[in-house]
């Protein structure tokens, strides 16, 4: 998006192009040290060994329900990816096999919720963004008891949020077709409870949050 700045590029890999576009990466470093690229596609989502820069090598491709908007996070040895494809939930992926291959656990699904736009996450915790639960706001999954299957826990549903940031168990929210930015206290994982917010300016319709 903007000029080349201390930065060289390694590679360039274009393997699953379609009529669509790619979305967003992720990074994974395995117990091992190994460091993996995850990218989302049209059609599902890529894993590469990018460990050795001059030999990045794309070790599995899991199958998705085909979106232009696919977003994943990892915590522990799993990743968790969302996209807007309805019926699409949460893949659960376990990243042990790695640089062998990845394996898809389960689809999580609940009444309710069957599509997300993006997934932020903070130590066990995972926050659904602007997906069909609800007012698609925010709703929290939590990882602590067995990464493999999350629980749902509390929700914020106030206005549709369209990604976060998660900093010390408050919530900063972008509201992108109010305007405004959300400051969400998250510290109850059970009762999240909204702190104050703003309109986004000079430019109204925010797509994220970052803290300086």
């Amino acid at each position: 998006q903007l000029p080349n700045s201390n930065l060289r590029l390694l590679a360039n890999r274009n393997d699953h192009f379609t009529s669509s576009m790619y979305s967003a990466v992720w990074g994974y470093t395995s117990p091992e040290g190994r460091e993996y690229a995850i990218l989302g596609c049209p059609n599902g989502t890529a894993f590469y060994d990018v460990t050795d820069s001059s030999n990045i090598v794309e070790v599995d491709f899991l199958p998705g329900l085909s979106s232009s908007w696919r977003e994943m996070k990892t915590f522990g040895k799993f990743a968790y990816i969302v996209s807007e494809a309805p019926g699409s939930g949460l893949q659960i992926v376990n990243l042990k096999f790695l640089p062998d291959s990845v394996s898809l656990i389960s689809t999580f699904l609940f009444t309710g919720y069957s599509r997300t736009h993006t997934i932020s996450q903070s130590g066990p915790y995972l926050y659904m963004n602007g997906g069909d639960y609800s007012n698609q706001g925010i709703f929290v999954l939590d990882l602590s008891i067995n990464p493999a299957n999350p629980v749902k826990r509390g929700e914020w549903e106030t206005e549709y949020i369209h990604d976060c940031r998660v900093v010390n168990d408050t919530i900063w929210g972008a509201g992108i077709f109010d305007g405004n930015i959300y400051v969400i206290d998250a510290v109850n994982k059970d009762s999240l409870r909204s702190v104050t917010n703003w309109l986004n300016i000079p430019q109204p319709g925010p797509h994220n949050t970052a803290l300086t």
